[in-house]
């Protein structure tokens, strides 16, 4: 079982001054987007209010996934790399600060891999030992994380999950379809 340091000793704090990034509860979009939080929260074993704390942050739903991974990888509590986002640091400069390197990001991609085809012919171009060296962008850091995610969760090949990056509804649109959804 994963574990994660304990979220937020400012959860109070932090929930009252974040704004909400959640949409009305009655939508369907607003459904989709809570089962989605809810997945995040079951896969990284964090409780649904603290991943609802992320959500109200000036984060994606798409980072929500990095900022756990993150944490779990470095040992830190997530409301940590927060801020450190909140700052303007990119991914891989927050994760260089913790010692967790491009490697950790690797995701085994068999087949086409769409928005993440440069960053995988950058790892199959290279031997495992030479990953840490690999430079990643913000967004294939939060493809790969989320690639990872999706595909275990769901239960579903990571070029699957890699083929739907980048499509309609972002990361909520790609958890929807993948669980059978709809569009």
């Amino acid at each position: 079982m994963r574990t994660l340091p304990r979220l937020f000793s400012a959860l109070p704090v932090l929930f009252a001054l974040a704004p909400t990034a959640l949409q009305s509860q009655g939508t369907e979009a607003g459904y989709v987007q809570k089962t989605f939080l809810s997945a995040v929260g079951e896969y990284f074993s964090i409780a649904p209010r603290e991943v609802a704390v992320l959500s109200r942050w000036k984060l994606s739903e798409a980072e929500i996934p990095v900022v756990l991974f993150l944490a779990e990888r470095a040992g830190v509590s997530p409301d940590v790399v927060v801020v450190q986002r909140r700052r303007g640091q990119g991914w891989m400069e927050i994760a260089a600060a913790y010692s967790v390197h491009a490697g950790d990001f690797h995701v085994q991609i068999d087949g086409p891999a769409g928005i993440l085809r440069e960053a995988s012919d950058r790892f199959s171009s290279r031997a495992a030992s030479e990953w840490r060296t690999i430079s990643l962008t913000d967004e294939e850091v939060v493809g790969l994380v989320n690639v990872r995610f999706l595909s275990r969760f769901l239960g579903v090949p990571p070029a699957r999950v890699a083929q739907e990056l980048g499509g309609a509804g972002g990361i909520v649109g790609v958890f929807q379809r993948l669980r059978g959804g709809g569009p």
